[in-house]
């Protein structure tokens, strides 16, 4: 999948690919706050217990105070205007949709 802009101001991006995801997260939360896991997870964290990390795989999860994230998804989409990050993935019953917010 490319990235591509979506009118609304966002733009897609697939989960799997490692350097568009990379460059998105330092993007959205800056290059000093975007590491590599062992795991090869990318992950921007904003706090302690304030982080999103991207598996290779596509696998998402995301942590804040009182919520957090864990499913696997299919596309991205970063609105850096807006200071969002949107997950979805699925379909019908199994419709996977989550917005983490730039703190």
């Amino acid at each position: 999948m490319t990235n591509t802009s979506r009118a609304d101001g966002g733009t897609t991006v697939d989960p799997t690919d490692r350097e568009a995801v990379r460059r998105h997260l330092e993007r959205f939360a800056g290059p000093e706050n975007v590491t590599e896991r062992d795991d090869g997870s990318l992950s921007a964290e904003f706090s302690r217990s304030t982080y999103v990390s991207v598996g290779a795989d596509g696998h998402v999860a995301t942590g804040m105070p009182l919520h957090a994230f864990d499913a696997p998804a299919d596309r991205l989409v970063f609105d850096h205007d807006a200071g969002e990050l949107h997950v979805e993935g699925g379909s019908g019953e199994e419709t996977v949709a989550y917005t983490f917010r730039r703190p």
